[in-house]
Formats: C-alpha cells, structure tokens, sequence
C-alpha cells in the first residue's frame, strides 16, 4: 500500500501524488495528478493497485542521466505503425527508465528519417512528446527539483551523448 503523499506512476497520467483513500461504494485510491498547468484528482480502484508503482529513487535517476550514453534504444518494429505506436505508448505506463528509453528511440528514429531525406512517422513526434512529459515528471520527483531543472539535466545528458544538439 502507498503512504498519503506519495509520488506514484499511474498507466496513463504518469506522476500522480497519493491523497487519501476512500472505502465507498468500494474501495478507492484518491489521486492527484498534475496534467500541465491543472491538477486533476482520481478515484482508482484498490483491486488495480498492482498497476501503480513508486516513482524511481533519486539514486536511479542520478544513475539513469550520468549513464545516459550507455542507455540501448528500444529495438522494437512493426511492419504496421498503428502497432508499433501501440507497443512504444504502453512502454511509458512502466514509468522510468522506459520513458527515457522510448524518447531516446524516438529521437534516433527521427534523426535516422531525416538522414535519409524522408518524413519521419507522425506517430514518433506524438510518442516523443508523451515519453519526454512523463520522463520530466518522474524525473522532477525523484531528484526534488523543478520540471524546468530536470528538463535541463536531461537535456544536458542527451546533449552530451551527441543525440540532440545544443539548442
């Protein structure tokens, strides 16, 4: 069970802060998740509980952007981007290092589109974005830091890994 105040990963809002529980009608999680500027509070059943996990400990997110190099893409394809699209959207429900993970393959996989003087897959900009939300978040968090902090550190990393230029 999680304690009042916890940070947790929830399989589709991400970093969610537990608030209470609540016994009626059935037993419920109550949940604060922060979706930009708003934050929107959730009811989630007790009987799902082993869908959430605990965001990742300050030491594994230090250890995840100092190794950020070494980090492997997701080697995963599909003839059928629909698919494809599908697999990289529940890897982000496991919450970190898989968010990093998937923003990297996605980063290469534009990279590698735009190399070869083709369109990247409009999918690849949507599971960016998403995989770089969460990860900020997750991130944020776990190093008790400001969203703009952590975006800069991962920034940083990616940058160092020669993945994204400075900008």
């Amino acid at each position: 069970m999680f304690s009042i105040g916890e940070h947790i990963i929830h399989p589709g809002q991400g970093v969610c802060t537990v608030m209470g529980y609540e016994d009626a009608p059935s037993p419920m999680i109550v949940l604060e998740a922060k979706s930009g500027h708003a934050k929107t509070r959730l009811m989630y059943p007790m009987s799902q509980l082993d869908r959430l996990h605990p965001c990742i400990p300050r030491e594994e997110a230090e250890a995840l952007i100092a190794d950020y190099d070494a980090l492997e893409c997701d080697p995963f394809t599909e003839r059928n981007s629909s698919l494809e699209e599908t697999y990289f959207k529940h890897q982000l429900k496991l919450g970190a290092p898989e968010t990093l993970r998937v923003a990297k393959t996605m980063r290469r996989r534009i990279r590698d589109a735009e190399k070869n003087a083709k369109k990247p897959s409009s999918y690849y900009m949507r599971v960016l974005k998403e995989a770089r939300r969460r990860s900020i978040e997750e991130f944020a968090v776990a190093l008790d830091v400001s969203e703009e902090d952590a975006e800069s550190r991962l920034h940083a990393a990616a940058v160092a890994a020669g993945e994204i230029s400075e900008n």
